[in-house]
């Protein structure tokens, strides 16, 4: 598995038939490379939703998951590997969203914020350790909400093997909740996040 997207993670590949408006999908797999269950929705930059134009962060297109929808694909990967999973997100309305992303048996569930920017797409970025040769990415909207229209638009899925650096002579290997952190004797060092 090469860095970069995984197949068709930016959502431009076209479907067996076509993309034509309200591409909704209730079948298996009409999002070419991924299977679908629930109702996922082929959005397109400019698109309109109630009082609100959908925008997409890169190329035309992306995926809206509906209540309970996912998406999901196997990928191959290097056995005992450390790999990170990427991906764009926002929000479609007021209320709270939130997408769970799994790499079975681990999940993990990411709050959506509200990005107050041009395209209000935020980037998020998960981890794992490949315990087998390949594994299913699953994207799901586990969320039940009144409004149909409601759901996480995704787009721009990657993935990348993360290489642990070897330690520097001179450097102490601290033992923290840290994976491989590394501290210099007498220096307090904190983490930071965006």
């Amino acid at each position: 598995m090469h860095a970069g997207l995984v197949a068709n993670g930016d959502f431009e590949a076209t479907p067996s038939n076509g993309f034509p408006n309200e591409a909704i999908v209730e079948g298996p797999s009409e999002v070419p490379n991924w299977k679908s269950n629930g109702t996922v929705e082929l959005v397109e930059s400019g698109q309109k939703q109630g009082g609100m134009i959908l925008i997409v962060p890169q190329g035309r297109h992306a995926v809206r998951l509906g209540n309970d929808a996912e998406i999901s694909q196997e990928v191959t990967v290097e056995k005992g590997s450390i790999y990170s999973v990427t991906f764009c997100a926002a929000r479609t309305c007021a209320q709270l969203e939130s997408i769970n992303v799994s790499v079975p048996p681990a999940s993990q569930t990411v709050d959506l914020q509200t990005l107050y920017n041009v395209q209000g797409w935020n980037p998020y970025a998960v981890s794992f350790n490949a315990d087998e040769d390949t594994f299913r990415l699953v994207f799901k909207n586990p969320g039940m909400e009144d409004d149909p229209t409601c759901g996480p638009i995704i787009d721009n899925i990657a993935i990348k093997k993360l290489f642990t650096p070897k330690t520097p002579k001179g450097i102490i290997l601290c033992k923290s909740y840290i994976k491989k952190q590394f501290c210099y004797p007498m220096i307090i060092m904190s983490a930071l996040s965006c």
